[in-house]
């Protein structure tokens, strides 16, 4: 028996259905948990990227819009969180836009690389500038 992170997902929505909130819940192989959470406008722009990642999930669009979490491998998994923790301080919108869309369209080779680099010191702010760099060719 192989033992892995385990991740979830959920998104809230209002009673009209707009996105309100993201949100990627992770255990990780020693029972510690973690979650990043992202709301209000970063929501609602970051939202068809987590889509996106998560397509590959085979989700229904029920499951999508439901608002139960969604249990998903713990590569999309991370792919998940990497894109919200790497959206979560920003406060432009082009930067967002950017930043989530680079993330989005990452190989989950890629993905998993910067997901082990954002625990080491700057290795956000790495992501972020390679990203916007990347952007302005």
């Amino acid at each position: 028996m192989t033992r892995t992170e385990t991740y979830r997902c959920t998104v809230e929505r209002d009673d009209e259905g707009r996105v309100i909130a993201l949100n990627v819940y992770a255990t990780d192989l020693e029972g510690g948990e973690r979650a990043v959470r992202v709301n209000g406008y970063r929501a609602l722009h970051v939202a068809a990227g987590l889509h996106e990642i998560l397509r590959d999930a085979r989700l229904r669009g029920q499951d999508w819009t439901s608002g139960q979490p969604l249990t998903v491998d713990p590569q999309l998994g991370a792919h998940a969180e990497l894109l919200l923790r790497a959206v979560k301080p920003l406060q432009r919108l082009d930067r967002i836009t950017t930043v989530a869309t680079g993330v989005a369209a990452m190989s989950r080779e890629e993905a998993a690389y910067w997901h082990a680099q954002v625990t080491r010191r700057n290795g956000l702010r790495a992501l972020r500038l390679l990203l916007a760099e990347s952007s302005r060719r």
